[in-house]
């Protein structure tokens, strides 16, 4: 059974992939471990990803190698490599395409997304759809800064085959080797206020990613633009306000909403995301829920 993120309204959930955290490697510029334990901020990457992708797949399975007991709490399918040696995230990418074909075998997408990148954009599978129709091209994968990102991308089940062949028989280990081979579009996102696909590769990268969200939080917490203090005020309230606030907005500009009603927790991401707004970031506190929204 695939342990599901929160729903909230993205694609149909018939539409939606199943999403899988690559987590198979060896973490050798972190002198081993799992950088998915890693704490960022107060939460787990694990957390800060789970987050991230709440309603945008129907369920999460997790790619890892080694005793899965260490993952028991992550209350997800563990699916090792099928590959033996480590082969690399291609080959987490065919254990969790096999898989998803015996278990869920109408379910057509496979979302890939690192184990490493606590930032993750909550309209990555909505954008990589897109731009993968757009294109007429099998996969999608992100982009930012003009670099690519292989192992953040959407597969179809289909490619399970020719992926199979390529690594037992032709022993191709590149991802881009594979992905320009079998049809690959990139779709590109902005690195301002932080790039979106940040990834944590040694010690340093962990005090870096602390840094970028306390700056983060310390610009939006300073900056002249609009101001919602809607302390006080109880659901369905918090969300109006800032849809209308959001009307009179003209595109880029951003409002920052400081509230207390816990369901502005729920209600106002999903507001920001059924109207195809950017929700910037998100803070919980003690006393108050803080977030920052870009008008679409």
């Amino acid at each position: 059974m695939v342990s599901a993120p929160q729903k909230s309204p993205a694609l149909p959930e018939t539409d939606q992939p199943i999403g899988v955290i690559l987590a198979g490697g060896l973490a050798k510029r972190m002198g081993g471990g799992d950088k998915l334990l890693l704490r960022i901020s107060g939460q787990t990457i694990f957390e800060h990803l789970s987050e991230r992708l709440a309603g945008q797949c129907k369920g999460l399975i997790l790619n890892g190698n080694g005793p899965s007991e260490r993952f028991i709490a992550l209350g997800l399918p563990v699916i090792p490599d099928t590959i033996p040696d480590h082969a690399g995230p291609l080959a987490g990418i065919l254990a969790s395409l096999d898989w998803m074909a015996e278990t869920h075998p109408t379910c057509e997408t496979l979302l890939t997304v690192a184990g490493d990148t606590p930032f993750l954009p909550k309209d990555l599978v909505k954008r990589l759809e897109a731009g993968r129709q757009k294109a007429g091209t099998p996969l999608a994968c992100a982009q930012s800064g003009a670099q690519r990102h292989p192992t953040l991308a959407l597969w179809p089940v289909s490619l399970r085959f020719a992926l199979r062949d390529a690594l037992v028989y032709e022993g191709l280990r590149k991802m881009e080797h594979f992905m320009a081979r079998a049809g690959c579009t990139a779709v590109e996102w902005d690195t301002v206020p932080l790039d979106p696909f940040f990834n944590i590769n040694q010690p340093e990268d962990v005090e870096e990613a602390n840094r970028l969200l306390a700056s983060l939080a310390e610009s939006l917490g300073t900056g002249e633009g609009l101001k919602l203090d809607l302390k006080g005020l109880k659901c369905p309230l918090p969300a109006l306000k800032t849809a209308k606030a959001l009307a009179r907005m003209k595109r880029g500009d951003e409002v920052r909403v400081v509230c207390t009603d816990p369901m502005a927790q729920i209600d106002i991401p999903h507001l920001v995301q059924s109207e195809g707004h950017q929700l910037i970031a998100q803070e919980v506190k003690a006393d108050h829920l803080m977030f920052v929204i870009r008008k679409a």
